[in-house]
């Protein structure tokens, strides 16, 4: 897979708010007008905002068997990735859409990000998007699976944290993939991987500033969500804040993956059940980017046709990774 290494440190370079203009967000009016969608695209990607909770029903149930989200076997309650100031819900909203087929509707939560809004507002709004599907939607919880990608994966984390200091109940499962487990941007695979992958030190560092500010002595302030891979002080355990099951996926040249190992270790060593998958050879993200090859292939699909093998397989393994 090659990686464009060069637009990275281009993008790392320019100002926030310019950021936020280069990378405009998706229109769903253009990804459902093709072969694939087009016979629903006016059940696909539905606007919800309510109070604090803001997103979009990627779809309700398979895009060819539309249904009410709390008929559906599994409901994926999605955190976008973007370092918390970049992405949307519907960046990655074609590979959802294949993600689907496999049997869920997917809510893909609009999050506020930096410099907007900083901790904890994103926590807030994961917290009300949930109440949302309990409440308004009468799903039930152990039919939701939480999940979110690097910067969502962090999120997903920081939902399930919040959530211990609630009534509500625990999500049925839990798919985070190549999550930001530590915002302090220090293991040793950072270095060791810095030229294998197209995150980098630099980059990362300003997102937590934008996100977090630290101190007035350059310290992030001392929350357990700045660092999920150290154990938790006083009550809390990995065991009461994660579901039943939880999935990690990450990739063999992935920067997180040293942070990645130490937090499925801690969270094994207080009694959770996490599934850990480790894809050799690959960078930071490979399952939103392996699609791209594909994914005008698969738009370009006549309705009900099957997908081949080849065709999306990131999709095709975050639905096997979290048994979607």
């Amino acid at each position: 897979m090659r990686l464009d290494i060069h637009k990275s440190f281009r993008l790392s370079i320019l100002p926030v708010p310019t950021l936020h203009q280069v990378l405009k967000r998706k229109d769903p009016a253009v990804f459902l007008n093709v072969p694939r969608f087009m016979n629903w695209k006016d059940e696909l990607c539905i606007r919800v905002s309510e109070g604090l909770c803001s997103g979009y029903w990627i779809c309700q149930g398979p895009p060819e068997k539309p249904l009410r989200p709390k008929d559906s076997d599994v409901v994926l309650l999605w955190f976008h990735g973007g370092a918390y100031y970049l992405g949307g819900p519907l960046g990655e909203a074609v590979a959802l859409l294949r993600t689907a087929e496999c049997a869920a509707s997917i809510f893909s939560v609009d999050y506020t990000l930096a410099p907007f809004a900083t901790y904890p507002r994103q926590q807030e709004e994961a917290v009300a998007a949930y109440r949302h599907l309990l409440f308004n939607e009468g799903i039930e919880a152990s039919r939701i699976v939480v999940g979110g990608e690097s910067a969502g994966g962090h999120l997903a984390l920081s939902f399930l944290l919040a959530l211990t200091e609630t009534t509500l109940p625990k999500p049925g499962g839990s798919l985070l993939l190549c999550p930001w487990s530590n915002l302090t941007n220090e293991s040793p695979s950072f270095k060791r991987d810095r030229y294998k992958d197209a995150l980098n030190k630099h980059l990362l560092d300003r997102d937590v500033n934008t996100f977090i500010p630290r101190d007035l002595s350059g310290h992030l302030p001392p929350l357990a969500i700045v660092n999920f891979t150290r154990p938790f002080t006083g009550r809390q355990a990995w065991k009461q804040v994660l579901p039943a099951h939880s999935w990690i996926s990450i990739s063999g040249h992935d920067i997180f993956l040293d942070d990645t190992h130490n937090l499925v270790h801690q969270a094994r060593l207080d009694g959770a059940l996490v599934d850990l998958e480790i894809t050799d050879g690959e960078p930071h993200g490979w399952q939103f980017a392996a699609n791209k090859a594909s994914e005008m292939i698969y738009s370009n699909l006549p309705p009900n046709k099957e997908v081949p093998e080849r065709v999306m397989p990131g999709s095709t393994n975050v639905a096997k990774v979290g048994e979607i």
